[in-house]
């Protein structure tokens, strides 16, 4: 089978699966024993946390290991729970399900949960300013769309954000899911005046179930109560080995992310010029757009064919595909809640097809693609 869903997750990489057998073998003790193996797995385990705070461009104190993006977004967003009076939350309505699906906890709490669309996968700046209101104490925007690969100019966003503090004379907490940017895009939350952000470790061939909460934010508490670990934000045992495992892949990736970013780029080109010539339609931004977007994703519609359809066609040829967010694949309707907010007509909602890349992803393979998608839009009379 050839491999193009490397948006809901990636094969481990060799550094990873070196590293997770070397530390796991090594390192028995648990970092909050206090016998000698404790403190030497505990030394491991900061190590690691000032190796991923230097790769992020912050300091140590704001890294925090946590299960993944999922459970880095549950985290801030869930210490909206402690506050003594509700106020609202803005976010976007392309969000991944781990920050739209709190809206009915948030509003069953008082919270106001507004999620703003996005025409064509961006947030316009105007509607994010227009939105602002002194009730407001989070706003939360993805850097990287999981269904489309639009790249929001969050930069920007967080400066519209800090700019209507001065007007209210108060801090808004700003939080990024940058689960699809760490190791394919630059990204670095501090720089950008971000106060927290969330990733994950099998998005950029870490191990499964391991991923990083940068947060800066002292005021934020987690609901979670346990040991105490990881300065009382996410309790539980540390995973030293899958930790471990996650830095060495991350430093892996960063090192060759200009490198692997032009390669993909050309693999994602090739791939629009053929499924337009084939008689598709873009959902994704054309790489001729002048949009920012992450090459690694592209998002096609297979009209007048349903996706579940087409994706058993491409499973029968061979190919691995999704029609959206892995994440959401058994709750109906996700990943179209997406393309809603982004104004994507229902016909093309209904046929939308994501194809997407990674680090092991080759000139063969793309090629065999564009020649299996060719064959099934003549085989279906798919047409523009």
């Amino acid at each position: 089978m050839h491999y193009f869903d490397w948006t809901a997750t990636s094969p481990m990489g060799q550094k990873a699966l070196q590293v997770y057998s070397d530390v796991a073998s090594r390192h028995i003790g648990n970092p909050s024993s206090t016998h000698p193996l404790g403190a030497e797995a505990k030394s491991r385990l900061e190590t690691e946390r000032a190796a991923v705070a230097s790769m992020l461009g912050t300091s140590a104190a704001n890294i925090y290991f946590t299960s993944g993006g999922t459970e880095s977004n549950s985290i801030v967003l869930s210490s909206l729970l402690n506050s003594p009076a509700p106020g609202e939350i803005i976010t976007t309505g392309i969000e991944h399900a781990a920050v739209l699906e709190w809206k009915k906890t948030l509003e069953s709490h008082g919270w106001t949960f507004t999620a703003l669309r996005c025409p064509g996968g961006y947030l316009d700046p105007a509607a994010l300013r227009d939105a602002l209101n002194d009730k407001v104490r989070m706003v939360a925007f993805m850097k990287v769309n999981n269904v489309t690969g639009t790249v929001l100019d969050t930069a920007s966003l967080v400066r519209i954000v800090r700019d209507y503090e001065k007007a209210i004379g108060r801090r808004i907490h700003i939080h990024c899911d940058a689960v699809q940017a760490l190791g394919k895009i630059p990204f670095f939350p501090e720089k950008e005046d971000i106060d927290s952000a969330s990733f994950s470790a099998h998005k950029f061939c870490g191990p499964r179930g391991v991923g990083i909460l940068y947060c800066r934010n002292k005021a934020v508490l987690a609901l979670s109560r346990g040991g105490g670990q990881e300065k009382g934000l996410r309790p539980g045992t540390e995973n030293l080995a899958g930790i471990c495992a996650m830095d060495a892949q991350l430093a892996v990736a960063l090192s060759a992310l200009q490198i692997k970013h032009d390669e993909i780029l050309a693999f994602r080109t090739k791939i629009e010029e053929s499924v337009l010539s084939s008689g598709y339609t873009l959902i994704s931004p054309s790489c001729k757009s002048g949009r920012e977007f992450s090459p690694y994703i592209i998002n096609i519609c297979a009209k007048p064919i349903p996706s579940e359809v087409f994706l058993r066609i491409m499973a029968d040829k061979g190919f691995c595909l999704s029609s959206g967010s892995a994440c959401s694949s058994n709750s109906k309707g996700k990943a179209e809640s997406v393309l809603t907010a982004m104004n994507v007509d229902p016909s093309s909602r209904m046929s939308s097809i994501r194809i997407s890349m990674g680090y092991g992803t080759t000139a063969d393979e793309v090629d065999e693609l564009c020649r299996a998608l060719a064959s099934a839009a003549s085989e279906l009379g798919i047409k523009a």
